[in-house]
């Protein structure tokens, strides 16, 4: 989405429910990572609060999750479809109080979002956002910060974004470098790497109208980043890039995403895309990029098949080239990224697939 000036406000930081705001509103204030640990390891993290209006029971909450342990996608004896082995995550509980617990406060250069062992110092003036968070019965806590790197994605500033009547938000999707300490019961573990934060505070946010499919995608390498946004049934389609070296933000392009390799998820009871390919025509020049998943969150809770399947695809590694409208073409490095993936109804089916399998709830969260 083109908007005026894409910098980040305090306003925008600490914005409430929009004056407009429905029954089903709800704010967010998220962030998903893909980290490299001092113990040679790859982390995958997520964590959010949020804040729901009447139509969601009046409620705020915060969760966090952790990966570390990395699936592959397998094939079953005696059947041509495919599914994903993903390791389980460890995740805290959701810690639910009455709407009124979060809160977010503008205090001179900077903002406050606080809920109980829940913190954000957001500082527009360095493009930070400073965590610290707890969980005691979970053994999981940390501290760490994320730096957005040139400009985000905005899907709604000075207007908001209408995917269709009952999606109708604001707020941005902003890929950076991450580092901290993240500790999992009896270690601690430094990490460096990057992810996207994501601040977002919509009119509207009911899933029975999200469509066939979305992708939330981000990406970030040593000489670039960006996001992708793609719903397919509105065909709402919005993405920026941003170019390191020489500082340059493109707020809009041209760009295709493929799926491949679809895998049966059975915390979900859905199929899906385990192999992505992505092709951006941008006014520098065109982007190409590959990645795979091996592991994933069921982000959409505890439900033998929801109806709106939302999932956190987990990348190991994504690698890209960069070819400049003079010719030149430069591989990049130092790749991370992600996807969060919604769907509505699961399809096909796995009484179609021929698998002796059914949704399942995914791990205590």
């Amino acid at each position: 989405m083109l908007v005026s000036d894409p910098a980040v406000t305090l306003e925008v930081e600490a914005h409430g429910f929009p004056e407009e705001s429905r029954d089903t509103a709800q704010l967010d204030w998220a962030l998903v990572a893909s980290v490299i640990g001092d113990d040679g390891k790859h982390y995958w993290f997520n964590i959010g609060a949020m804040s729901l209006r009447e139509a969601w029971g009046n409620v705020d909450f915060w969760a966090m999750s952790v990966r570390s342990e990395k699936g592959q996608v397998v094939s079953p004896p005696g059947s041509v479809y495919k599914v994903a082995d993903f390791p389980p995550a460890t995740s805290t509980d959701w810690h639910y109080h009455p709407r009124g617990a979060l809160t977010s406060k503008i205090a001179d250069d900077h903002v406050w979002v606080n809920m109980g062992d829940f913190n954000i110092e957001c500082r527009p003036g360095d493009k930070t956002w400073h965590y610290t968070v707890s969980d005691e019965a979970s053994g999981i806590s940390g501290e760490w910060v994320h730096t957005g790197t040139g400009f985000p994605t905005w899907y709604g500033k000075e207007t908001a974004q209408t995917y269709t009547p009952h999606c109708i938000a604001y707020g941005y999707f902003w890929p950076g470098t991450v580092e901290g300490t993240l500790s999992l019961e009896d270690r601690t573990i430094t990490f460096k790497g990057a992810a996207v934060r994501e601040r977002y505070y919509a009119v509207d946010t009911c899933p029975a109208e999200v469509g066939g499919w979305h992708d939330w995608l981000w990406f970030h390498f040593d000489e670039m980043s960006g996001a992708l946004d793609e719903m397919k049934i509105s065909q709402h389609k919005d993405m920026s890039l941003y170019l390191t070296e020489e500082q340059q933000y493109i707020p809009e392009a041209d760009f295709e995403i493929t799926h491949h390799d679809w895998a049966y998820f059975e915390s979900s009871g859905v199929f899906i895309p385990t192999r992505y390919t992505m092709t951006a025509q941008t006014e520098a020049g065109v982007l190409e990029i590959g990645a795979t998943a091996v592991s994933a969150f069921p982000a959409s809770g505890i439900r033998d098949v929801p109806d709106s399947p939302t999932i956190l695809l987990d990348w190991e590694e994504i690698v890209g080239t960069f070819t400049y409208k003079d010719g030149r073409k430069k591989t990049l490095t130092n790749g991370f990224g992600g996807t969060l993936i919604r769907q509505w109804r699961p399809y096909p089916s796995s009484q179609l697939a021929g698998l002796d399998v059914k949704g399942a709830p995914p791990p205590r969260i």
